[in-house]
């Protein structure tokens, strides 16, 4: 895989590129971002690119060391990761990254480490790589990759280049669904529902999203037609705090889309609709609900989804909703 085959952050794999091809690539780089951007693969291109024989600054997908890389085969390459049953990256693997980084690589290309997961490695661990990465040899690279910069230790973040990932945008996430051969209109609903994370939609199996969909849908019209709140705050009672904190996102996610056609039936465009199967139900139930509370319905479902990170009362925000739900009813 080239960088051409990575979707989005242009702008970091253009640093990239340009880094390698001057041979200036810094011996320590730090990728942080949200899941699926695409921080993982970068790293392994970066990896390819400097073990390649034909490219300098990209993987040419088709020489002996980049196949190798890509069968998790080469001599040069180790992704670390956490063991299995294990919550963090251990110390042992550690100390066996720091030896290997002073062998001689394999052939003309340079050793390469990714630490995948990297704020997994609690403060013993991370100092006994410290020195390794201030004082590296020149042929060897060290990539840490994670989603939150913040517990990965300050000295460790200062000998290390930090790359910011930032999640696709729907567009771009459309488009390389479209290129993966999904049909349009699929790949319009499922990007508007993919929170910028590429690699989970490519992961999603269309008829349990339907379901998904379709039951959300139910909840959705219960609530602006009867302003029946039973099956919507169930989502957050009699369940494992993770589980109801999973199925109250995805229920969020779907009324963010659904209050989007309503505003796109509203303006008399329905060739823009996101669920057009559903088009004779919501130009039904785009009559309970003004255009103006509609696009603030929006804004407020995205607004609780950006403080669903935060570890939010669920019960609290169920009412909340529930209680918007009935005043946009009574308008």
């Amino acid at each position: 895989m080239s960088f051409r085959d990575i979707w989005g952050n242009e702008q970091v794999k253009q640093i990239l590129r340009l880094s390698l091809g001057k041979g200036r690539l810094p011996n320590s780089l730090l990728f942080f971002g949200p899941a699926g951007t695409g921080k993982l693969k970068t790293a392994l291109t970066v990896a390819r690119a400097l073990n390649c024989l034909e490219k300098t600054d990209d993987s040419c997908d088709r020489c002996d060391s980049c196949l190798r890389i890509d069968r998790g085969q080469h001599p040069n390459v180790r992704v670390i990761t956490r063991e299995k049953n294990r919550e963090q990256i251990v110390k042992e693997q550690i100390e066996e990254v720091n030896y290997l980084a002073t062998l001689r690589p394999w052939g003309r290309g340079r050793l390469v480490f990714i630490i995948d997961e990297a704020e997994r490695m609690n403060e013993t661990v991370a100092n006994s790589l410290l020195k390794t990465l201030e004082e590296p040899r020149s042929f060897a690279y060290f990539i840490l990759v994670t989603e939150d910069l913040q517990l990965i230790l300050p000295t460790i973040r200062s000998r290390c280049q930090v790359l910011k990932f930032n999640p696709l945008s729907q567009e771009e996430v459309e488009r390389a669904l479209v290129d993966r051969g999904f049909p349009v209109e699929r790949a319009r609903l499922l990007a508007q529902s993919s929170e910028g994370n590429l690699e989970s939609v490519l992961e999603t199996d269309w008829d349990e999203f339907l379901a998904g969909r379709n039951q959300a849908w139910l909840v959705f019209k219960q609530l602006l037609e009867a302003g029946e709140a039973e099956d919507f705050l169930s989502l957050v009672a009699g369940r494992a705090r993770k589980d109801a904190l999973s199925e109250f996102r995805e229920t969020l996610k779907f009324f963010s889309v659904f209050f989007r056609d309503l505003l796109v039936v509203q303006a008399g465009r329905r060739e823009l609709l996101l669920n057009p199967d559903l088009g004779p139900e919501l130009e039904r139930v785009s009559r309970l609900v003004s255009a103006e509370r509609a696009g603030q319905a929006v804004r407020l479902v995205e607004d609780y989804l950006g403080r669903l990170k935060k570890n939010p009362n669920l019960a609290i925000m169920g009412n909340e909703l529930t209680i918007f739900f009935r005043e946009i009813r009574n308008d």
